[in-house]
């Protein structure tokens, strides 16, 4: 019935949708990381000896 595939198009539609908003998740999370590690990484090769007396 066209009811039905009315539905169908529009689960199609949804389940794109949520593709591409976990694809746009997983882009911010990937950036996050990257952000993270390069404040982590600040002082790395600026000749920087760190010790630790234990």
């Amino acid at each position: 019935t066209p009811e039905e595939s009315e539905d169908e198009s529009n689960d199609e539609e949804d389940q794109e949708l949520r593709l591409s908003e976990e694809a746009r998740i997983q882009e911010e999370e990937e950036e996050d990381a990257d952000e993270l590690y390069r404040d982590v990484n600040i002082n790395q090769g600026r000749g920087l000896q760190v010790t630790q007396n234990v």
